[in-house]
């Protein structure tokens, strides 16, 4: 007859007894452990509740810091875009925005837009006024296309803004002044009631403000004068509705423009630059037209 290895029922090992025992308690004491830890959880699903509404409270809020530091966003983005002041900017910073708005013009307006030359005379750029709208389209155009900007203001930019510029460009220069021609550089008339008409004007401190003639940073490439012609004849032709404005076309204006107003921009730095020196002022001193 084999015998049981803890010597059975009736024939119990010493110790067995004192294992039992041991093991009843260690049972116990899980079992405590499992009430306690039921009574833990509970006590930790009545705080999530109490706390319920305040994480609603702090999401409300995070949401709330979110917008913030996306409106400082795009104020930030604005204020590293400004408008350009072409009517105070030194020669330097004019040179750079002169490049600026010819690349603009020329994969934008014509690459993207595809703006005829009836809309945009080749010769805009001699146009003080005229020049003033594309250079205000460009910064606008920016503004609207940066990443925070709400895409209202594109919208406004594409339906408001862009006809209501060239609108004012047409007026600017009616056809009287400038026709277009086929196969090259529309032309650009003479008119003489510009020099009539910006003559007296000054600008800045004691520098008079060129008229818009011969002298100015805009002048009129050509002597003659052209009689009035009828109105038949003034309006443009139908090509010139259809055919898109062409770098090779108001690129000799615009390069006319930009040199004879950089050189203008430099005389007047340097006068201003002469006048802050004799009365000890910072350099820089307000130019703008009045």
């Amino acid at each position: 007859m084999t015998t049981a290895p803890d010597g059975g029922p009736a024939n119990s090992r010493a110790g067995r007894d004192s294992q039992v025992l041991d093991l009843a308690a260690d049972v116990r004491r899980v079992r405590d452990d499992v009430n306690r830890l039921r009574e833990t959880m509970g006590d930790l699903a009545s705080t999530v509740s109490e706390f319920g509404p305040q994480l609603l409270d702090v999401q409300r809020d995070l949401n709330g810091v979110r917008g913030l530091v996306d409106e400082l966003t795009a104020a930030t983005e604005t204020t590293q875009t400004p408008p350009a002041d072409w009517f105070t900017m030194t020669a330097d910073a004019a040179q750079q925005e002169w490049v600026a708005l010819g690349d603009w013009v020329h994969h934008v307006l014509a690459g993207w837009y595809q703006i005829a030359r009836a809309q945009l005379p080749d010769c805009w750029a001699l146009h003080r006024p005229a020049f003033l709208q594309v250079a205000w389209l460009h910064t606008s155009h920016t503004q609207a296309y940066l990443p925070a900007s709400h895409p209202n203001q594109a919208a406004e930019w594409n339906t408001r803004w862009l006809d209501a510029a060239l609108e004012k460009v047409r007026r600017h220069i009616p056809e009287s002044r400038c026709r277009a021609v086929t196969g090259g550089p529309g032309e650009h008339l003479v008119d003489h009631l510009d020099t009539a008409q910006q003559t007296g004007r000054a600008g800045g401190p004691g520098l008079p403000y060129p008229p818009a003639s011969e002298v100015s940073p805009y002048p009129n490439p050509y002597e003659q004068q052209y009689a009035p012609r009828p109105q038949s004849e003034l309006r443009s032709p139908d090509w010139a509705e259809q055919e898109v404005i062409r770098a090779d076309y108001w690129g000799g204006y615009f390069t006319q423009a930009m040199q004879t107003d950089l050189a203008w921009r430099r005389d007047r730095d340097e006068q201003l630059a002469a006048q802050d020196t004799e009365t000890g002022q910072p350099p820089g001193g307000d130019a703008s037209p009045h």
